[in-house]
């Protein structure tokens, strides 16, 4: 009788192993999880004992606080976007030294500013580097000026 193996098989003997599913799970609660449990809590109290006045009062002034604060997160995080846009914008034409992934250090004159999925990118000559990843900005000067223009 053969003799079969219950160890699992490494993965270099498996190459087609099925992946494994992650679970994710929530850390906050949101504005219609807390809806939601404000409605259940309604539905299902004692007839007998309903929700204190004060309680509900409280429940609502959080509620109303934590929109007010999620409103407000929305609207520094946009005007934080439009500060970065400006101040990128403000580099065209600017000779600016970035570090590239691998460490090493491009300078250039900054023909445009890009905003895609990656981020915030300065085009310098056929290539684009993310904003975050300036190190000096200095005026432009004659040399690199008429290096550019020639380029």
């Amino acid at each position: 009788m053969p003799i079969i193996s219950t160890t699992p098989a490494p993965a270099a003997a498996a190459p087609f192993a099925a992946p494994t599913a992650t679970r994710t799970t929530k850390q906050s609660m949101t504005q219609q999880d807390f809806l939601k449990l404000l409605t259940m809590q309604l539905r299902n109290q004692d007839p007998m004992k309903p929700i204190d006045d004060n309680s509900f009062v409280t429940t609502m002034a959080q509620f109303t606080g934590l929109e007010q604060s999620s409103q407000m997160i929305t609207s520094l995080k946009g005007m934080g976007d439009a500060n970065k846009m400006m101040a990128a914008s403000s580099m065209i034409g600017r000779e600016v030294t970035v570090r590239d992934y691998t460490g090493a250090e491009t300078t250039g004159i900054v023909d445009a500013v890009e905003n895609s999925s990656a981020g915030l990118q300065l085009r310098m000559g056929p290539s684009l580097f993310s904003f975050d990843s300036v190190t000096r900005v200095a005026p432009t000067s004659a040399k690199a000026l008429s290096a550019n223009v020639s380029a």
